[in-house]
């Protein structure tokens, strides 16, 4: 997971988000939910990665005090990201 710094452009971050989808398949981005501009220079990161059509973006607060920024391709599904085995077959 990246933690998001309010010292970096979001641009960077979504540069940085395109290529690990790329590579990965999946970007993990987090942020202290207590941390007000962390959490909002996150939600301009889910915004701005939003606006693709090609993406789906999930943006969840989670009870561990991280709030959590998933971003893939539109219809795939990240095996290792949910906690199954890589390469388990879809439902």
């Amino acid at each position: 997971m990246i933690t998001i710094s309010p010292r970096v452009p979001v641009a960077e971050y979504e540069r940085m988000a395109r290529a690990r989808i790329e590579r990965d398949g999946v970007a993990p981005f987090g942020a202290m939910t207590a941390d007000g501009r962390q959490r909002a220079h996150l939600r301009r990161l889910a915004e701005r990665l939003r606006a693709d059509p090609g993406l789906r973006v999930s943006f969840v607060p989670r009870t561990d005090g991280v709030t959590q920024l998933a971003a893939m391709p539109a219809g795939a599904r990240h095996a290792g990201w949910f906690g199954d085995a890589h390469g388990a077959p879809e439902d």
